[in-house]
């Protein structure tokens, strides 16, 4: 019994002083964890969240749609129907894939502990990631320190960083992961293990929806990278450098595809696809005239900086006394770039017209992110020199923890913290818990909300199961905004009713033809998102289904622009009646589409432009069959009256026949359409190519009708099938699940050589 205590005795003390041994050794990287903690201590809660519109509002809708997508409907959120009356989701560029908050949801279905845990997380990594960087230098511990001090607590993280979307927070944090295994592949005799490493961090940052500093971490490491070619050895050298960077790249776009290819389809097709213009590009400068306020001290200061603060600039000022060292030259040289880019100087100009990329990016003050990121590590190279100055001082240990606490006294104590603010449950909004009682299929549309893009309180809306027909973020389909556009400056109850909008919410009394007032709730004019409470409610009385069947259709024929102006025209025209006619948008030529195809429609409707020569006996059997053909060009005319075009409206008679939705979900829709005729759909489906439909086994074509919805012809179908299977998607996921794998055998076997070798 003595020896089994007095093992139990000596296990206990070896784990205890194994402990002491690990804290020793890690200190510092446990006090960032701790400072992390502490910095975010107001939202160390589940009921709790950070007071910031990104995160009430954008953080809050996408995680909900994450949750919903996984736990509910069995799938990833590739689509949301609950804002812009649905839009691709995880296509979107700052939407996260897989990240921590992914992964918190996952473990804990709380949405908002998983958003809290993932902000002190993130903020961790930053600092963190920081301070193996400067370890990989051959820094001390305290050196390396002090750079994730500063790159956690820096100006630009208290002015931009904290004030934006989490996604922002997480790419800033994995900058240093980037850059460290790029730099460790340089050095490193054995260097593909680390690109592949750098290659996954950059990929991660796709992944987490990080795309703003994307591109300048892809800069940051191509400029590191050509700069690591210079030095003796110079073919030597490029061949590396060629090398890592071709394997750097490939684990990228491996690891990020199932991201990257949605994203860029989406792009193609939305608004980001023409660039910005050089005025969004430039946002808002830093002004050079402010340069105390924007690099040294930000106290006080409203505007964007990248302010290290005074002890920390003193430590940058330092680092100059290394000017002979390769790493020091290169951070100087950034620091110069970043500068003048954010300044929007004449660089930033040359790289908005040359470098791919920039000309899609907005702000490029946002460029500061370059030169926290090189002063934070120059600032170990600072207290170095620093050190060695000290280095006969009594007090040498004491200069260092002064130097700290200066650095905490202005990066935090003369900040103000980040604050928090409490949960609102969406039934706790009166008008929205009124609306929710309604089962029925609709859409609400907030006109509380001046603008059609921004934070239209679809974040609770979508909790509640309730569509909204706003949205908000960076991207969108211009032809969809276009519409909202039109319906709400023209025809708001007609044209808001064919987009199945039920509801209007307003903070005002509405003087809207056809819209009744269904009641007044309780404000909050205090709240981030007060618009979401109305507090006035409208019934749309010209509310169309979400989905019917028409006997009367429209066909316009032309290039795109000039058929949707002409679709307008006719929504617009008093004649039009869209309980019995959908128009809908055509091919360039009419004689792309054949005479079967043309005899489904009362009325084709030609554009300048649509019509060749081979097309012409395809329209004179059509005329013959009795379809009606706008301009008559078979009788010489070139142009439609107002009266030519009412007369042919008129003709038009009957109503809709209401279809039923047998199924719903985020990423497919069934819909019990049997009888001939053309099924419309209020969904905007036929804009993205990812949605299909299919009926009898075979897949139908979909068309865009009446500007911004969906049609389908019926011919004696049971039910027709919507699904929504992005290629892009599906190849990434297919390309991603490969590179892992590949990754996966690769590191198991050098981790067996190794094991074998007895290393």
């Amino acid at each position: 019994m003595r020896l089994w205590g007095y093992g139990k005795k000596r296990t206990r003390v070896w784990n205890i002083s194994k402990l002491k041994l690990l804290i020793k050794e890690h200190i510092y990287i446990i006090i960032l964890l701790l400072l992390s903690v502490v910095f975010f201590y107001n939202i160390l809660s589940a009921t709790k969240i950070l007071n910031n519109i990104h995160y009430i509002n954008d953080m809050t809708f996408l995680s909900y749609n994450v949750k919903d997508s996984v736990f509910s409907q069995k799938t990833l959120h590739l689509w949301t129907p609950y804002f812009y009356s649905g839009q691709p989701l995880m296509a979107i560029p700052e939407s996260y894939l897989f990240d921590l908050n992914f992964l918190f949801i996952l473990i804990f279905r709380n949405i908002y502990l998983a958003m809290n845990l993932a902000v002190i997380s993130y903020f961790f990594l930053a600092g963190l990631g920081m301070y193996l960087l400067i370890i990989s230098f051959k820094k001390g511990s305290r050196a390396a320190f002090i750079s994730a001090l500063v790159y956690m607590l820096n100006g630009f993280v208290h002015s931009f960083i904290i004030s934006g979307h989490l996604n922002i927070l997480e790419s800033y944090a994995l900058i240093p992961f980037v850059f460290l295994f790029a730099y460790r592949a340089v050095k490193n005799e054995k260097w593909l293990s680390d690109s592949i490493l750098a290659g996954l961090f950059f990929a991660m940052m796709a992944l987490a929806g990080g795309i703003i500093f994307f591109i300048y971490t892809g800069f940051l490491i191509g400029i590191f990278l050509a700069f690591s070619i210079i030095g003796k050895g110079f073919l030597k050298r490029l061949l590396k450098v060629f090398l890592i960077g071709v394997v750097l790249l490939l684990a990228l776009f491996g690891f990020a595809a199932i991201k990257l290819l949605p994203a860029l389809e989406f792009e193609g097709i939305s608004n980001r696809n023409a660039g910005v213009s050089y005025t969004e590009y430039l946002g808002y400068p830093v002004k050079l005239a402010d340069s105390w306020h924007v690099f040294v001290s930000n106290i006080g200061f409203d505007g964007l900086s990248g302010a290290l603060g005074i002890a920390a600039f003193i430590l940058l000022a330092m680092s100059l006394f290394s000017y002979r060292n390769k790493n020091v030259v290169f951070f100087l040289i950034v620091i110069a770039v970043s500068i003048m880019l954010a300044s929007g100087s004449f660089l930033a100009e040359m790289f908005y017209k040359s470098v791919p990329g920039f000309g899609k990016m907005r702000h490029i003050e946002r460029a500061m992110v370059l030169f926290v990121f090189s002063a934070s590590a120059l600032a170990a190279y600072g207290y170095e020199n620093l050190n060695a100055k000290l280095d006969k001082i009594k007090f040498k240990n004491a200069a260092h923890f002064f130097i700290i606490a200066l650095i905490l006294a202005e990066l935090v104590a003369l900040h103000k913290m980040p604050s928090s603010v409490n949960v609102i449950n969406p039934k706790d909004i009166p008008i929205l818990a009124h609306i929710s009682n309604d089962k029925d299929f609709y859409r609400t549309i907030n006109m509380g909300l001046k603008e059609i893009i921004g934070a239209a309180g679809y974040n609770y809306n979508a909790q509640l199961g309730i569509p909204e027909a706003k949205g908000g973020g960076g991207i969108w389909v211009n032809d969809y905004v276009s519409y909202l556009a039109v319906a709400h400056q023209y025809a708001p109850s007609k044209l808001l009713g064919i987009l199945n909008i039920k509801y209007a919410i307003s903070d005002r009394e509405l003087d809207i033809p056809n819209f009744k007032l269904a009641g007044k709730f309780a404000e909050c004019r205090e709240c981030a998102v007060w618009n979401a409470f109305g507090p006035y409610l409208y019934e749309n009385l010209e509310l169309m289904p979400r989905a019917y069947v028409v006997q009367n259709a429209i066909l316009v024929v032309g290039n795109q622009d000039a058929s949707r102006q002409l679709i307008y025209s006719l929504m617009l025209n008093g004649k039009f009646n869209p309980k019995n006619t959908v128009a809908v948008q055509g091919n360039v030529d009419v004689g792309e589409h054949s005479i079967d195809f043309l005899k489904k429609f009362d009325v084709v409707i030609l554009a300048p432009g649509s019509v060749s020569q081979e097309s012409v006996p395809i329209l004179r059997e059509y005329t013959q069959s009795g379809g009606v053909l706008l301009p008559d060009i078979l009788s010489g005319k070139n142009a439609v009256s107002n009266g030519e075009l009412e007369t042919a409206l008129s003709r038009l008679k009957g109503g809709y026949k209401e279809a039923k939705i047998t199924k719903y979900s985020n990423n497919k829709v069934e819909v019990g359409a049997k009888g001939r005729g053309l099924l419309v759909l209020s969904e905007v489906f036929a804009h993205y190519p990812g949605w299909k439909a299919f009926a009898g086994g075979k897949e139908l074509s979909i068309l865009k009708a009446d500007n911004a919805i969906t049609a389908v012809l019926l011919s004696d179908y049971d039910s027709i099938i919507f699904e929504y299977k992005p290629k892009p998607f599906e190849i990434g996921k297919i390309i991603t699940m490969a590179t892992t794998v590949i990754a996966l055998i690769y590191f198991g076997v050098m981790y067996y050589l190794k094991r074998k070798n007895g290393r």
